[in-house]
């Protein structure tokens, strides 16, 4: 049966107890995540957050595959980088898609959230130049183009 009687708080806090080993995993995570981002080049810092750290293995979420693909060019300078700051343990770094990191960013142009919605805006010049591009194009592109022009405002 479990212990449900309530419990001084001081006794919660100790060191031995599974609150303080989760503050500590907390901190820790914390400090790595900061010097991931350290390392990140400026776009892609707000697209990646560590996510967790076990046996050797960094665990890195990204907020999409076209961001990961940006960050895998990083991962030389990332896993040499975390090694000489923190973990000499280090051995290699996992990647995980997550698109909600995306909700976190606003304004982000590569992100799609439920909530914003981008509009765009054919212009005429772009206008003209489907119809001038149609004319030459085949009947079934050429459809797909005037099709295209029409929605310029």
């Amino acid at each position: 049966m479990r212990d449900n009687e309530p419990q001084i708080l001081t006794s919660i806090l100790t060191q031995n107890s599974s609150l303080s080993q989760i503050k500590e995993r907390i901190s820790a995570l914390n400090k790595l995540s900061s010097v991931v981002h350290d390392l990140l080049p400026s776009p892609l810092k707000p697209q990646c957050r560590v996510s967790n750290y076990r046996q050797g293995i960094l665990i890195i979420e990204v907020s999409s595959a076209s961001w990961l693909t940006r960050l895998k060019y990083e991962q030389s300078k990332l896993i040499s980088g975390i090694r000489k700051k923190l973990l000499p343990s280090l051995s290699s770094i996992q990647y995980r898609i997550n698109p909600d990191i995306c909700l976190a960013v606003s304004q982000s142009i590569n992100c799609s959230s439920k909530n914003a919605t981008m509009t765009s805006v054919l212009t005429a010049t772009s206008a003209n130049y489907l119809y001038a591009i149609a004319e030459n194009a085949p009947n079934k592109l050429k459809k797909q183009l005037i099709k295209l022009a029409n929605h310029a405002k």
